[in-house]
């Protein structure tokens, strides 16, 4: 199911010059967790991670498909439903994001737009210009590991398309390696993992939210406990070239070939606009 910018955004006005590229925008299906010592963790996607870069998407003219592995209907993340967590963290400025959020119907079970991998292939992945994917800490649930992701990824790869991942999102990128269950299953036990020879983004220059910031979401979020690992030892384990901003919980955007990578919450706007920037050239 392809969401039209005309039906989605009805009192927005697109120029009839613009180019309507079609972008995916993959999300994960889980909304709680069991971390390492036990506790079971409510999350999803964030709010503003989400919502930012696609209203700029969408106000630049852009169809988007929304999917996630078994196309429900994702959950917010409980504490990303605050301005706090945007760029512009005035009221009115979350309003208009929650808004579209609502608008679109993201997560309602009944009429969600979300739809499967299954369905991403049935429509086929060289239909898309871009993919997007937003964080949270749900991509550690079930987009890790997800081979349908990895060969969605190795398309957009293979072809430079534009990928653009924030915050926890880039973790999904661990999905295109040769045997991506086989790392997270290491990465959980705490050994060394010994299958990332062959990674696509071996590398690659790139960010993700950070052991800093990891460990104060930690201390305030996960009451304590905490993940299995980290996102910004994955993605240095598997290969990457890890980059982070001088100062914690400040916008900061890496962009090496075709991949643009977020590191926190505050870069999903920077996010979205070199995404646009590379649809644009």
């Amino acid at each position: 199911m392809k969401l039209n910018t005309l039906i989605a955004l009805g009192a927005l006005t697109l120029s009839p010059l613009a180019l309507a590229d079609e972008i995916l925008v993959v999300m994960s299906d889980t909304h709680k967790m069991t971390l390492k010592n036990g506790t079971e963790y409510k999350t999803g996607v964030y709010l503003n991670e989400l919502m930012e870069p696609v209203k700029l998407f969408l106000e630049a003219g852009h169809t988007l498909t929304f999917a996630s592995p078994k196309g429900m209907a994702p959950r917010l993340d409980p504490v990303s439903d605050t301005p706090d967590h945007f760029l512009d963290t005035s009221k009115a400025y979350y309003n208009s994001h929650k808004a579209l959020f609502n608008q679109l119907m993201i997560d309602d079970k009944t009429h969600s737009p979300v739809v499967s991998f299954s369905r991403i292939e049935q429509i086929g992945i060289d239909k898309f210009d871009a993919v997007f994917v937003p964080g949270g800490h749900a991509p550690l649930g079930d987009l890790v590991a997800n081979p349908k992701l990895g060969a969605f990824l190795k398309h957009f790869n293979a072809t430079q398309k534009p990928t653009g991942l924030v915050c926890h999102g880039p973790v999904a990128l661990l999905s295109a390696l040769p045997d991506a269950k086989a790392f997270e299953t290491q990465m959980k036990l705490g050994k060394e993992p010994t299958s990332t020879k062959g990674w696509i983004y071996e590398g690659y220059k790139m960010t993700t939210f950070s052991n800093s910031e990891e460990a104060v979401a930690t201390q305030y979020y996960l009451g304590g406990d905490e993940l299995f690992y980290w996102p910004q030892d994955a993605l240095t384990e598997a290969g990457g070239k890890y980059d982070r901003s001088e100062q914690d919980w400040q916008p900061h955007i890496v962009v090496d070939r075709e991949l643009i990578t977020g590191q926190n919450n505050k870069s999903s706007v920077g996010v979205a606009q070199a995404l646009l920037d590379k649809l644009n050239k």
